[in-house]
C-alpha cells in the first residue's frame, strides 16, 4: 500500500462526503494508534486501551497499514495531522484529489 492510499483510506473512513463532515477527533486518534505502533506496540497491546474508543473496527487495520509503510509511518502521520488542522472545504478538495490521482 502507497503512502497515498494509506492517506485516503483513513480520512474516508471519517468523512462523510454526502454531508462533508469529517471526524478529525477519529483521524486523531488514528494519528496516537499509529504512533503506538511505531513505538513497539502490537494490536493486542490496544485491544483494552482508551485510545481505540471510536476506532474499535479499524485499530487492527490501522496495524496492517502501519506494517505495509515501513519507514514512511512517519510521513503519513504529518500529512493526517495537517489535514485535520485544514478547513473542511479544503478537506473535501484534498480527498477529491487524492480520489482522481489514485483513479478510485
Amino acid at each position: 500500500m502507497s503512502i497515498f492510499e494509506a492517506f485516503l483510506k483513513i480520512v474516508l473512513k471519517f468523512t462523510d462526503l454526502k454531508w462533508g463532515q469529517v471526524r478529525d477527533d477519529l483521524i486523531s486518534k488514528s494519528i496516537k494508534v499509529l504512533r503506538k505502533y511505531k513505538e513497539g506496540a502490537s494490536p493486542e497491546d490496544l485491544k483494552d486501551s482508551k485510545l481505540i474508543v471510536g476506532i474499535e473496527d479499524f485499530y487492527e487495520e490501522l496495524y496492517e497499514i502501519y506494517n505495509s509503510l515501513g519507514d514512511q509511518v512517519d510521513k503519513l502521520i504529518d500529512s493526517l495531522s495537517s489535514f485535520i488542522k485544514a478547513p473542511v472545504p479544503c478537506k473535501l478538495k484534498i480527498i477529491g484529489i487524492f480520489e482522481t490521482l489514485l483513479g478510485k
